[in-house]
């Protein structure tokens, strides 16, 4: 996971014992998204705990070809994220109380990345720490819903400068059962984009001790980032 990459965190996904009642048929425009909105919000107030096998896709134009990564994501509300990749080489993203240590074992290396006031909040927005709710004072959203049995989907702009110099979407699809998550694509503002998809997902069960804090060994050389402290 690089730095831009940050910004693409912890979805909420549930399992099908938290399907939810359908939106209330007859809803149009702007009464259905208000709906689906409150809604997704509710359902994000009720995760405590969140487990998940992720799949990562990243289009990048200094890379000749999409590269793929997986591995398995944890959540603790309200916003401690691990991301413990396993292909194509192992690698720890940690992030909590507005740090973000990532440790590469294999090339003895580490980042600690001390978050700014506006990328904190960026990272808020695109995790689980913030409901879908609080997005609406900082994106634009067009909902868009196929019918049948296909996902929801959010297309969401940014519309304050902080936010928009890092990104120029995100779209989320939103199961039309569980109300929640279920993948999220998002393009920075250079074009780049990046995918994450959740399967194998445990909702608000026990996780270990000690699972967002990482050990690193003596011999690892930890370089330290600031990025953008001086942002409102």
């Amino acid at each position: 996971m690089t730095r831009r990459a940050l910004v693409g965190l912890a979805l909420l996904v549930c399992s099908r014992a938290f399907a939810q009642e359908p939106l209330p048929p007859g809803l149009r425009g702007a009464d259905r998204l208000t709906a689906l909105v409150q809604r997704v919000s509710q359902v994000q107030a009720s995760v405590k705990t969140l487990t998940a096998d992720f799949e990562q896709l990243r289009t990048s134009h200094l890379l000749a070809e999409p590269s793929r990564s997986s591995g398995r994501f944890y959540y603790r509300a309200p916003e401690s994220v691990r991301w413990e990749y396993t292909s194509p080489r192992a690698m720890t993203v940690l992030i909590t109380e507005g740090i973000a240590i990532t440790y590469r074992p294999a090339e003895k290396r580490a980042e600690r990345i001390e978050v700014g006031r506006a990328q904190h909040r960026v990272l808020r927005f695109m995790s689980a720490t913030e409901p879908l709710e609080k997005l609406k004072e900082y994106f634009t959203f067009t909902f868009i819903d196929a019918g049948g049995k296909s996902n929801y989907v959010l297309r969401l702009k940014p519309v304050v400068h902080t936010i928009k110099k890092r990104l120029r979407e995100v779209e989320l699809e939103i199961d039309r059962v569980r109300f929640l998550p279920v993948k999220v694509s998002y393009t920075e503002a250079d074009g780049d984009s990046t995918v994450y998809s959740f399967s194998n997902v445990q909702l608000n069960s026990e996780q270990p001790a000690g699972l967002y804090t990482v050990a690193l060994p003596p011999d690892v050389k930890v370089e330290t980032v600031k990025l953008g402290t001086g942002e409102q």
